[in-house]
């Protein structure tokens, strides 16, 4: 009998909605699996969710913090509507892909129609300066209802059983799937010109980008016996504590906007070397898509980061969260032009096999079908 999969996330842009849409679009290929998709119809990739052709249920949302609240007057509506499609189509089992504000008050449903949940856990803790309280609640609450787990690393996957109590063999861990944009070719070592980093994403105080600064400062001093750099910074968020660094510092370009999705492979395209000098993270979305850029990593030896990077071989996990650590490592990468070459080439390669989309499908599936049956 094939089981008929509904995977469910209702967030408008970021990383969820991609990471549900090329979940959807591996399950949908393998051809066991009869695969339905509920979305947001305020997404910024409804036109690719709906490229897709599979049988859903589309939701409209919200856009902004006053339409939330007008649109949060609906929730029962949707929540019946989401239990009856349930049930009209026989849903086997609901893979929550991330978690969202409304789910909390419709995950409750989901048992009682029939099907099963499989609930996919990003972080295990929220990153300071992300801190929500009711956010905390939710996810606990989706947890105590949930079937089994999924996590994107190990250490998401102890912080679920340690803090959570969740029972360790009804989880398991499918590495977060490379984004790709297009096909990328091995990189060559830039002999001419500096090496570029990059850092990418939201700027937040965990995300140490004073580490980095600090470590690209030390890489600069060294230059005139070392390899030459030069940094990227794109992303949102608070630049006024980097202020007094970022003025005097040589080399440096600011990219300080949220950056549409679309923008991304040019920025990819326009390095060579992504550093995630974090002081804490679950994993790094930002690795995935590195990796699928066929660019290496230098990270920090920070929770799932040392097992996305694998070291000496796709790039380098610095020895300790210090700035010289961080440039220790940057520059040993550097300064290297076969090891540059030897891990742009394994990055492809990781991002091509461990990585794919189809190799995560084939894990989904794998879960869905080790469920247990609902008890009668």
């Amino acid at each position: 009998m094939t089981r008929r999969v509904l995977l469910w996330h209702w967030g408008r842009r970021g990383g969820g909605p991609r990471y549900t849409l090329e979940l959807a679009r591996a399950m949908a290929a393998r051809g066991d699996l009869e695969v339905h998709l509920s979305y947001s119809r305020d997404a910024e990739i409804r036109a690719e969710y709906e490229a897709l052709g599979l049988p859903g249920l589309p939701v409209d949302t919200y856009r902004g913090a006053l339409h939330a609240a007008v649109s949060s007057l609906r929730l029962p509506l949707i929540r019946r509507r989401f239990e009856r499609y349930i049930r009209d189509h026989g849903i086997d089992t609901v893979i929550g892909t991330m978690n969202h504000v409304w789910d909390v008050a419709v995950a409750p449903v989901i048992r009682p129609a029939g099907a099963r949940f499989l609930f996919v856990l990003h972080d295990g803790l929220f990153h300071p300066g992300e801190e929500n309280a009711f956010r905390d609640w939710s996810i606990a609450r989706q947890i105590r209802l949930s079937d089994a787990m999924v996590t994107l690393s190990g250490h998401v996957r102890t912080q679920l059983t340690d803090l959570h109590g969740y029972p360790p063999e009804r989880s398991r861990v499918i590495p977060h799937g490379v984004f790709a944009f297009g096909e990328a070719d091995p990189r060559r070592y830039p002999a001419q010109r500096p090496l570029r980093l990059l850092f990418l994403g939201r700027i937040l105080p965990y995300k140490g980008l004073d580490l980095l600064l600090d470590a690209y400062t030390a890489l600069r001093r060294q230059a005139g016996s070392g390899p030459g750099v030069s940094l990227t910074i794109a992303g949102s968020g608070d630049l006024a504590p980097y202020a007094a660094r970022l003025k005097d510092l040589p080399e440096v370009t600011l990219d300080h906007r949220w950056i549409a999705e679309e923008e991304i492979p040019l920025i990819l395209e326009q390095a060579d070397l992504v550093v995630l000098p974090y002081r804490e993270a679950s994993q790094s979305g930002v690795a995935a898509c590195a990796y699928g850029a066929g660019l290496p990593v230098v990270a920090t030896p920070v929770g799932g980061l040392v097992e996305q990077i694998r070291d000496g071989e796709t790039g380098l996990v610095a020895e300790a969260v210090t700035a010289e650590a961080l440039a220790a490592a940057i520059a040993r990468l550097a300064g290297d032009p076969a090891f540059y070459e030897a891990a742009s080439r394994a990055a492809l390669a990781h991002a091509r096999n461990t990585l794919s989309w189809e190799a995560v499908a084939a894990s989904f599936a794998e879960a869905v079908a080790g469920l247990p049956p609902l008890p009668r």
